[in-house]
């Protein structure tokens, strides 16, 4: 892989891309997401600005990968995202320094 180059995502048994926890993910016509895994399967997609300031999610996907945004349905399925290879830090109570980096 050369470098700026996004990274294909592993897929689950089901079909649906598996996405990495705190992973920087490519929407196309949106932007960039961080993910956060969900218990139920599904995922929290956050902007950078929400991720680093603890806001509230944009999308949420089911376990099918079927997106939502404010809790209705969406025409976006979480294998649309590409992955751009980097990696959120941690959330902080303040936000302090939670750029994305490399890793």
């Amino acid at each position: 892989m050369y470098a700026g180059e996004l990274a294909p995502c592993a897929l689950r048994s089901n079909g649906m891309q598996e996405l990495r926890d705190s992973g920087v993910y490519l929407l196309p016509g949106v932007g960039e997401l961080v993910v956060h895994t969900i218990f139920r399967g599904g995922y929290f997609l956050y902007t950078p600005e929400a991720w680093e300031f603890n806001g509230i999610h944009k999308y949420e996907s089911d376990a099918a990968g079927r997106m939502r945004s404010n809790g209705r349905s969406t025409e976006l399925q979480i294998n649309q995202l590409t992955d751009t290879g980097r990696t959120a830090r941690s959330r902080s109570r303040s936000g302090a320094a939670q750029k994305a980096v490399v890793g």
